[in-house]
């Protein structure tokens, strides 16, 4: 096979390499894809990794895709398609297709549900959105088909070596650790034990759930902070008894400290359900919450990223799954968390938050069957660290930053646990020059209008 050199021309020697081009938001898979394909032996030209070619890089990226490249392997994402850089390239491939009369120069991989653009639409592409392992395997049939060479020296040892040494990962200048806690404050010590005099009926009993904290210990015996709301008052009388929960073991043989935990999520969950949130549509996940669309102006949820500046997310997105078969489901998801409590060793307690997602279908019907488990996982998966963050931080703000909803409510320290590291990482390593953190930048990342993701039978999990 012959290459075009810089004027255009056909040059005599054979090109070898698979030249990755792709957005710098798409740089892990671009990297990951790199040391996968030159430990099979490929010699790849990739600008991160220069030595993964096993030979000195060209002066031009025109140079090295012109007289150097077998195959460009480009990864089609929305960033990809939006910046000039991949996008030139992928201009430069299909123009060296057509003079090389090679209509699979340009080897596209879809990373995400974003629609393909003029160049690539008439190409077939391999899919890397429904997993990175699928479409590696399709990726290598593809290449075996068309014999792409594999002469790459030392290839194994040449890939691993690649990988940042564990001394340029760490410096000594410390980090704070975030973690997804957040401590409660204040709650009393001195909790009032009060006896049900009369009958109450049902639905009473689910008006008092919802506007009054306490926990049942027994037919008759209720522990809560303050006396019922007042149309209670001729069925629930408070009795002379009082639990210090942090000086005893148990009361009536229900642990203290099991009658405090309840305690503090049921003034949490009044908390949430006063100001608007609403419990997970699974009656079976109570400690779990989801945002309707109205909760936030303009169906937008603000908060200080963790990069201490403003930041926001959408409430409610869209998103179409593609079953097998060719049939399209279209799914709305509201953003949501589930709270878990715990004591820690200082005896008091903290509240875990976790980011997840609650589904409806078209009709805005709740899915809560075994199916959920894999759309969340869908749709999460492309989720890496700054994305968890700043949910956890949108759930922290939500919990911190809501009144009390009456004068038994708990109070929690603003902001998330830390912890201290005497070293650090340094990131600058870790992702290429020029990523920012684009949840920062309203707009760019959050905003989902109709995001299509492949969509597996439905796995026998739970929902949480």
């Amino acid at each position: 096979m012959t290459t075009l050199n810089d004027a255009g021309d056909f040059g005599a020697a054979s090109p070898s390499h698979l030249f990755i081009s792709y957005a710098v938001e798409n740089a892990m898979l671009a990297r990951w894809l790199a040391r996968k394909l030159a430990a099979r032996g490929h010699p790849v030209w990739f600008d991160q990794l220069k030595l993964l070619g096993g030979e000195p890089w060209p002066q031009t990226i025109d140079d090295a895709i012109k007289n150097r490249t077998f195959r460009m392997v480009a990864l089609i994402s929305e960033h990809s398609l939006k910046k000039p850089k991949p996008t030139g390239e992928r201009v430069l491939a299909q123009n060296i297709a057509e003079k090389r009369k090679i209509p699979d120069f340009l080897i596209p991989l879809k990373v995400d549900g974003s629609e393909l653009d003029w160049l690539t639409t008439t190409i077939s592409y391999i899919s890397f959105s429904r997993s990175w392992a699928d479409g590696w395997r399709a990726l290598l049939k593809k290449l075996d088909s068309i014999s792409a060479p594999r002469s790459l020296a030392n290839a194994a040892p040449l890939a691993a070596s690649s990988f940042p040494r564990g001394e340029d990962l760490l410096n000594n200048s410390g980090e704070q650790l975030l973690t997804n806690v957040v401590r409660v404050k204040a709650f009393p010590n001195v909790l009032r034990v009060f006896r049900v005099t009369k009958p109450v009926k049902t639905e009473d009993w689910k008006t008092l759930e919802n506007t009054w904290a306490f926990r049942e210990i027994a037919k008759d015996a209720l522990v809560a902070l303050i006396p019922p709301p007042p149309e209670f008052a001729d069925r629930i009388a408070q009795t002379p008894e009082q639990l210090l929960w942090m000086e005893c073991e148990s009361f009536r043989n229900v642990r203290a400290r099991d009658i405090a935990a309840s305690l503090i999520m049921k003034a949490l969950a009044r908390r949430l359900t006063k100001a608007g949130c609403l419990n997970h549509p699974n009656p079976n996940l109570k400690e779990t919450f989801f945002l309707p669309a109205t909760f936030g102006e303009g169906g937008k949820l603000s908060f200080i990223g963790f990069r201490g500046k403003k930041t926001w997310l959408l409430i409610r997105g869209r998103v179409t799954f593609r079953r097998p078969g060719g049939q399209r489901e279209v799914n709305f998801h509201h953003f949501a968390f589930r709270l878990r409590l715990a004591r820690g060793l200082d005896k008091g307690f903290y509240v875990q938050v976790t980011p997840t997602l609650v589904f409806f279908d078209e009709k805005d019907n709740p899915i809560v069957d075994k199916s959920v488990g894999s759309r969340r996982r869908r749709m999460t998966k492309m989720w890496y660290n700054d994305k968890w963050l700043n949910r956890v931080m949108a759930a922290e703000h939500i919990l911190t930053s809501l009144p009390p909803a009456g004068a038994d409510d708990l109070v929690l320290e603003p902001g998330l646990v830390t912890l201290s590291s005497p070293c650090g990482l340094n990131e600058e390593i870790l992702e290429p020059a020029g990523v920012t953190d684009i949840a920062e930048e309203p707009g760019a990342q959050e905003e989902v209008t109709d995001e299509e993701l492949d969509l597996q039978d439905p796995e026998e999990d739970d929902d949480e």
